[in-house]
């Protein structure tokens, strides 16, 4: 009889003890971005701090994709737009300060510094006018566009 009773608590113990291991599985690990764009500028930091409007585009003396995308940006001649390449490693100290490790990325910033859109890598074609657009930068009904593709 006692045997049994040590029985069934010892095999009680092991399926209590194999539950709790197999209950005791690690929480996923949360999803969280490896890098993100900034949500604000300082527009002491960059020329013509008076325009409405500033297109940042961070970029790297190295980078092909970053030489693309200011080749196409570089022909935006709008007045209400400033638009500024922050080239690494030139100006690295806006790139730290910024936290931006991804090139090319582009940030639309307002009069007050605050990042209206962003994108890093090179934009598909159409969004860079649509933001334009969506801000009053380009008129809709001039049908001005700005490709990078």
């Amino acid at each position: 009889m006692a045997i049994t009773v040590l029985l069934v608590l010892t095999l009680g113990g092991v399926a209590f003890g194999i539950s709790f291991i197999a209950n005791k599985k690690k929480p996923d690990t949360p999803t969280v971005p490896k890098f993100v764009l900034p949500f604000q500028l300082d527009r002491n930091d960059f020329e013509n701090i008076g325009s409405d409007w500033l297109l940042v585009l961070f970029s790297s003396d190295t980078c092909d994709s970053c030489n693309f995308v200011l080749d196409q940006i570089s022909n935006l001649t709008l007045p209400s737009l400033q638009v500024q390449n922050v080239e690494f490693p030139s100006e690295n100290l806006l790139h730290k300060k910024y936290s931006v490790s991804s090139v090319p990325s582009l940030l639309l910033a307002n009069q007050n510094g605050v990042v209206e859109w962003s994108f890093a890598g090179i934009p598909p074609k159409g969004a860079l006018s649509d933001a334009l657009e969506q801000f009053g930068i380009i008129p809709p009904e001039t049908g001005q566009q700005v490709e990078i593709n």
